[in-house]
């Protein structure tokens, strides 16, 4: 008698037994391979349009590629010594250039994101065609000839606990900043210390403050555009420098002993 079957068997080419279905894990497996054949998103041609130098915006541009719908943007300062620093709130494709960015290696990453969240691979690139961020001809003439005046003055406004302004004429010389008011009594007279600091508020375009570790609360100032603010920031920071490699130099001599 002949063996009848109602569930005939077939063989693959590889001889291997097909009974009409496929198992649950070879299809996680095809389908898993059909997945990582599907394009990430992709940025292309990226690359830094503008001016890279303080008081101008710089502005990452490229193009979209495999259904990319948006950005993440993160701008980065890179420097000699191998550090590097992320920028704090800059996460959109420009960046307005200021005093903090000079001589840094300055660069924009970029990160590719899809409909459905998925993230293409990071591109990084540099400001500048990688070379150190300058302040300009023009601004570094100013700074150095207020170094070697010795003497520089500034129209800005004194920010208040309120945050009211208040119109003040800064004056620095060669060891301290003296801030008067339109009558020009001083009400600020303090001396550059080793321990002072001299920042730029990422919450304001034109803002300064100045910190000094014995005062509990820093002293803000601001300034009717950032190019002002720019070269009031690196004048105060060479006048900073100054006077603390000053002050290093007499403790250096106190502690000679002479025989």
């Amino acid at each position: 008698m002949e063996n009848d079957s109602s569930y005939p068997q077939s063989s693959n080419s590889d001889g291997e037994t097909d009974d009409g279905s496929e198992s649950f894990d070879r299809r996680q497996l095809i389908g898993a391979e059909i997945e990582s054949t599907e394009l990430l998103p992709e940025v292309e041609s990226l690359c830094i349009t503008g001016e890279a130098r303080p008081g101008h915006t710089i502005q990452a541009t490229g193009f979209s590629l495999n259904g990319t719908v948006r950005c993440d943007f993160a701008w980065l300062r890179f420097y000699d010594s191998g550090r590097q620093s992320y920028i704090p709130g800059e996460k959109k494709p420009e960046h307005l250039v200021t005093a903090d960015d000079v001589d840094s290696y300055l660069a924009v990453e970029v990160i590719p994101i899809g409909k459905e969240e998925q993230m293409g691979d990071l591109v990084r690139i540099f400001a500048n065609e990688h070379k150190k961020i300058t302040c300009g001809n023009e601004m570094q003439d100013a700074v150095e000839q207020n170094f070697f005046n010795g003497h520089a003055s500034f129209d800005a406004y004194f920010v208040g606990y309120y945050d009211d302004r208040q119109k003040v004429k800064l004056e620095l010389t060669k060891d301290k900043y003296i801030i008067k008011d339109e009558k020009l009594h001083p009400i600020v007279n303090m001396k550059f210390l080793p321990h002072m600091t001299i920042t730029i508020p990422a919450e304001s375009p034109t803002g300064i403050e100045i910190h000094n570790s014995e005062v509990s609360e820093s002293l803000k100032l601001k300034t009717e555009n950032s190019t002002l603010r720019d070269l009031i920031v690196l004048t105060m920071r060479s006048f900073l420098l100054r006077a603390t490699e000053k002050s290093q130099k007499k403790k250096q001599r106190k502690r000679c002993f002479f025989f």
